[in-house]
């Protein structure tokens, strides 16, 4: 099974996670070409003594092409979930950590527990690590998920908590049958366990927003919507200036939101969290630039009728220098919104203003257009809507 993809709130786009896939594919390729020894470092040897080296250099080396596909679908699929919560710089230090940690107790300890193998290699334990972490903070979040069964092509969703307890048991049962002959999943186990660890830190310590659908929310029996509902019971019960507080708390978490679904061109869910955020009697102000940004990202997926009103707003609040959204505006109303009086009327904004030739070509073009459809009696339904 090849996770792919998560639909959990990330906060960050997976700039590391695509580089430390690249570097694996590189490292794999030199191998392959012979110009990468792998016994030079690159191995993670048993019973040799300690290699500070190897614990680095054996987490981005991997045995065959189906063991390197594998772990890289896995590195997507979890670093994407991590490094959206963390950025790039902070999921570096915390993947990087896991290994080379992972590697140095591997390399202390399994000389003492098998004689069998020789050695070890791969980001295995590292993405076990991520994927741990993963279950920490998005426990009932959905992966979607490719599979081959019988040579035909599957796509489903399950949740985080429960794929990675399937490969958790997989590897427990593994490592009782064999012992410590099965180094592979004793390795899995181990940086499965710092990963956990590492999770449950940083989630304590307040350095990831989960939205309350992390595991301790989960295993409580109040998480996500539940708990929203639980606070905002709770708040009636707060006093005047406590709720003061408590509204500027969650108008800035509104906020920090806000800007997440914008970083990574998600606008539809960046207007959501403001609408909410306004039924809550907490209301985001934004700037000309927010605007902007919201407004260019659903024109980018062609939401037209969802970007009118954000015009609109724009103009009212940011008159100056913005005759570029106001021909841009009268274009959808007579466009998209079929709403030609609505274009002139913006258009009427315009008079006097010395354009750039294209814009004042266009502007024309649309004056023409709309009233000609007004001239041929087009009903226009004034639904006082965008």
């Amino acid at each position: 099974m090849f996770p792919y993809s998560c639909d959990a709130l990330l906060f960050h786009l997976p700039i590391a996670t695509g580089v430390l896939i690249a570097i694996n594919i590189l490292t794999f390729a030199g191998f392959m070409s012979g110009s990468i020894d792998i016994e030079n470092g690159w191995l993670l040897e048993y019973g040799t003594g300690l290699h500070p080296v190897q614990w680095l250099l054996s987490t981005f080396m991997h045995a065959h092409f189906e063991h390197l596909l594998g772990n890289m679908f896995f590195l997507w699929s979890f670093g994407l979930i991590t490094e959206g919560k963390l950025g790039w710089w902070r999921f570096l230090l915390v993947y990087l950590g896991i290994a080379v940690g992972q590697s140095a107790i591997e390399q202390a300890v399994m000389p003492h527990l098998t004689s069998d193998v020789p050695f070890t290699l791969g980001a295995s334990a590292a993405i076990f690590g991520l994927m741990a972490m993963a279950c920490v903070w998005t426990p009932v979040n959905e992966l979607s998920i490719f599979m081959l069964l019988f040579f035909r092509p599957i796509v489903f969703e399950m949740m985080v908590g429960m794929f990675a307890a399937l490969y958790v048991g997989i590897d427990i049962a593994y490592t009782l049958f064999m012992g410590a002959g099965a180094a592979g999943s004793v390795a899995h186990l181990m940086g499965g366990v710092m990963g956990f660890a590492v999770g449950v830190t940083l989630l304590k310590l307040n350095m990831v927003e989960c939205q309350d659908y992390d595991l301790l929310s989960v295993l409580s029996g109040t998480y996500g919507a539940d708990k929203q509902k639980k606070r905002e019971a709770d708040a009636v019960l707060i006093k005047p200036h406590e709720q003061a507080a408590r509204d500027n708390e969650l108008r800035l978490e509104a906020r920090r939101k806000f800007d997440a679904y914008l970083q990574i061109d998600q606008p539809e869910q960046a207007l959501a969290v403001r609408a909410r955020s306004s039924h809550l009697g907490r209301p985001l102000k934004l700037e000309r630039q927010d605007l902007l940004r919201l407004i260019t990202g659903l024109h980018k997926q062609k939401q037209w009728a969802a970007s009118a009103p954000l015009m609109a707003e724009l103009l009212e609040e940011y008159p100056v220098n913005s005759e570029a959204v106001r021909l841009k505006l009268a274009q959808i109303c007579l466009v998209e919104l079929e709403k030609p009086n609505r274009a002139i009327e913006l258009l009427e904004g315009l008079k006097g203003v010395q354009l750039p030739v294209a814009q004042d070509a266009m502007r024309r073009k649309i004056e023409a257009v709309a009233q000609k459809q007004i001239d041929e009696g087009f009903v226009e339904v004034d639904d006082q809507n965008w």
